[in-house]
């Protein structure tokens, strides 16, 4: 594949690196694959924090620099006294580099190296013997060589001392940086595409003109880029043994504790290291069965709500054991609709009730919202739910809010009963649940 394109326009040579954008896309879908799985991801060197918000800024930020970087026309004419528009393409090259290395970061895997790209790098032969007799570690590598010409160029032209391998002097500084041909290329012997102009403190060398050779800049960004195939591939296979662990680590059942409860807390264990999506619906459903008040005459139906409860969380054990978070059975959704069941009835002008619905979750126990707005809403729908409970606007204040909820989803699912739905379909036609 090519690495940039090359053409005559206006009287000039431009450049455009050409990034595969399929590479980024692949890298995602290899994440997403097990999304609930990665949405818990930690760092690699601190296991304490969550690195999935880190993820997904270097997936969309990676997605956005590929887009820049192929758009970006380099050498177009409009600098003629200094390229910078060969600056805004190191910069963004180098968010680019630091993205992808701070993933390899995260999944705690070594960034493919390279030493060959970068043909022409000019050495510091004297502070590099000192540094080998000294037994001194040496930053050589294309990476280096890359921040190297990045800091002379565009981030630090005013005080470049931290390459001393590849710089002629302790310090060193930039007045230009421009293209062949332009207003200061005055050195023959600089055949590059661009011609870094560099002065140098406490050195024989008090001008020297280096070049750079736009084909290995981009070839560099190229093999990094390129270099989340590799990364792909091991978060593909890190995943998979990862997940393999966990489908071979026995959840316990709930005929092995004490108490549902116990059970419970320990599904929201395990729903953390498995598929934190699930956790909010497991402590809803603890949250019903540990519900008291709810009227004598409610208490029957009361317990084949939380018997159907109980029905689905099997489904819940099963999915979290084998990892399968996909939905591809229509039980896999069964705890998720009795939570937030259907009415199937029409208002009088004939539109649904699900907007009063939407407002009345604001009454769960830890649910943001109006409270005041949701107790009005659940009027609107007295009518409906007095069907299948008992209770009335008189009685209301006898309930909590969050007790309120909980008749509301009893009412719903005998609602959801006597229509074809999912509940209709899966719940068993037993005394135990209907």
């Amino acid at each position: 594949m090519a690495v940039y394109q090359f053409y005559y326009r206006g009287g000039y040579n431009l450049y455009k690196i050409i990034l595969n954008k399929n590479v980024s896309i692949n890298f995602r879908d290899i994440v997403n694959e097990y999304l609930d799985f990665s949405i818990n991801k930690t760092y690699h060197d601190n296991e304490k924090e969550n690195a999935w918000n880190s993820i997904c800024a270097i997936m969309d930020r990676i997605d956005d620099l590929v887009i820049y970087l192929n758009e970006k026309e380099l050498n177009n004419g409009k600098w003629k006294r200094c390229a910078f528009d060969f600056f805004e393409f190191m910069e963004q090259a180098a968010v680019l580099i630091e993205c992808i290395d701070e993933a390899y970061k995260i999944y705690g895997f070594e960034p493919p190296k390279s030493n060959k790209i970068f043909k022409h790098k000019t050495f510091n032969d004297t502070y590099i013997e000192k540094a080998n007799k000294n037994s001194k570690k040496l930053k050589i590598d294309d990476k280096d060589y890359f921040e190297y010409i990045r800091a002379l160029s565009s981030v630090h032209p005013s005080k470049t001392n931290r390459h001393k391998e590849f710089q002629l002097a302790d310090l060193e500084v930039s007045p230009y940086v421009v293209w062949t041909g332009g207003i200061y290329t005055i050195d023959p012997r600089c055949d590059g595409e661009i011609v870094l102009v560099t002065y140098n403190n406490g050195s024989e060398h008090f001008l020297t003109n280096k070049s750079i050779y736009i084909n290995e800049v981009f070839n560099f960004v190229k093999f990094k880029y390129y270099s989340l195939n590799y990364l792909s591939k091991k978060v593909k296979k890190y995943n998979e043994r990862n997940i393999s662990i966990l489908r071979n680590t026995k959840i316990r059942k709930s005929e092995e504790f004490d108490s549902y409860n116990d059970y419970l807390d320990n599904l929201i264990d395990e729903s953390n290291k498995r598929c934190p999506n699930l956790e909010d619906d497991i402590k809803e459903v603890k949250s019903i069965l540990n519900c008291f008040n709810i009227g004598d005459n409610n208490k029957i139906k009361y317990n084949k709500y939380c018997n159907s409860l109980k029905y689905a969380m099997k489904t819940i054990q099963r999915q979290l054991q084998n990892m399968d978070f996909k939905g591809n059975s229509l039980s896999d959704n069964l705890l998720s609709n009795l939570l937030l069941g259907k009415i199937y009835v029409k208002n009088q002008d004939g539109s649904s009730h699900s907007y009063y619905q939407s407002k009345i979750l604001y009454l769960k126990d830890n649910y943001p919202g109006n409270k005041h707005y949701a107790f009005i809403c659940y009027k609107e729908l007295i009518s409906v739910f007095s069907r299948y409970i008992d209770i009335s606007e008189d009685c209301l204040n006898e309930y909590t809010d969050n007790e309120l909820y909980i008749l509301s989803q009893i009412a719903t699912y005998f609602h959801e009963l006597e229509n074809k739905g999912l509940i209709n379909m899966i719940i068993p036609n037993t005394d135990t649940y209907r």
